[in-house]
């Protein structure tokens, strides 16, 4: 009895270390080879269907012209959904990525250790002496990866899992899985179909990520950014341009997930760090009814770019406002993009 006495507190230490310090505890599993929670802890956003009453207290800061998915006048209803507690990492996108190679998948881009150039020197936010580990580098999010690459990979973490594929080509129902993101496959792509009856991952929808950028519940959070809505205190919670360079070029580029401060549901980097790629396609205003559930956005009909949201950690705050939309080409890639996943 006192054996099982001691071990229940010793696993009570190793959760509350967990809580208060995850990125020391990522690094050490990165260092380690391996790969678990906390990388893949996914947060549950809501556990049944909820309403968000669209208002002018959710528009963008500086701007009400630069959106947000809950203007006045629209009402959104969303299913429940569970969101990643963190931007994919590129060790987990290596990991995935190795074994989908392996398994019929191709990729047109093998992403980045959260830049767009060879990781050097630098140093590690916040010391001014440390050099990045090994580790730090591996959890800096994946960039340098398309939306195309995204969904794909969103297809091989599911089967990896045992979990139903969500992107599919052809016509629905044909179990024709999107496993190819190259240039050569963008009809497949660009065309693809997003069947959320299956239980595997998935980009979020625009909708999805904003409620979880505000925290979730009844009525989400208007404040500015994931976790504050005073720009005095974006430090604290963001990677951003204004705190990104201040060790200049060596301390380039995303940084290693959750080294600020979340916001309210405990999501990491809604704000700032890596942009995230969207399912949706981009529509400068909303063209659907005022009353939507579910909503996927626009079909490819509406136009070219599909959304990403979040800011980077080489843009202002404004851009990094969580009512901030910003679309790109689905086949281009940078080194401050990524994305996180959802499933039901």
């Amino acid at each position: 009895m006192q054996k099982i006495a001691i071990l229940k507190a010793a696993l009570i230490i190793l959760v509350l270390g967990i809580s208060s310090c995850d990125n020391n505890f990522i690094w050490d599993l990165a260092e380690s080879g391996e790969i678990t929670a906390p990388q893949k802890e996914m947060i549950q956003m809501n556990s049944d269907e909820v309403t968000i009453i669209g208002s002018s207290t959710y528009d963008h800061p500086d701007n009400p012209s630069y959106g947000g998915v809950f203007p006045a006048g629209r009402t959104v209803t969303l299913s429940p959904f569970k969101i990643a507690k963190y931007e994919t990492t590129y060790q987990l996108w290596k990991e995935v990525y190795d074994w989908a190679k392996s398994n019929g998948y191709t990729f047109q881009n093998a992403g980045f250790e959260g830049q767009d150039e060879p990781v050097n020197s630098g140093t590690a936010p916040g010391t001014g002496s440390a050099s990045w580990t090994e580790a730090q580098r591996k959890t800096r999010p994946v960039t340098k990866i398309n939306w195309r690459d995204a969904i794909v990979w969103c297809n091989a973490y599911s089967e990896k899992n045992g979990k139903q594929p969500v992107y599919y080509f052809g016509s629905v129902g044909s179990g024709n899985v999107l496993r190819d993101s190259r240039d050569t496959n963008e009809v497949n792509c660009d065309g693809a179909i997003m069947d959320t009856t299956k239980n595997g991952y998935r980009l979020p929808t625009e909708a999805e990520w904003e409620y979880a950028a505000r925290g979730g519940g009844t009525t989400p959070s208007p404040n500015a950014w994931a976790g504050t809505d005073d720009s005095a205190n974006l430090d604290a919670y963001a990677w951003y341009k204004d705190n990104s360079f201040s060790l200049g070029d060596n301390d380039y580029g995303a940084h290693p997930v959750g080294t600020k401060e979340p916001n309210s549901k405990g999501l990491y980097d809604m704000t700032g760090n890596a942009w995230e790629w969207c399912w949706d396609w981009y529509e400068s205003s909303f063209t659907d009814a005022a009353t939507v559930t579910d909503p996927k956005g626009p079909g490819a009909s509406a136009g070219d770019s599909r959304l990403f949201r979040g800011g980077g950690f080489n843009y202002e705050a404004f851009k990094c406002a969580v009512a901030y939309r910003a679309s790109l080409l689905p086949h281009e890639s940078y080194g401050n993009t990524g994305f996180r996943v959802v499933a039901p």
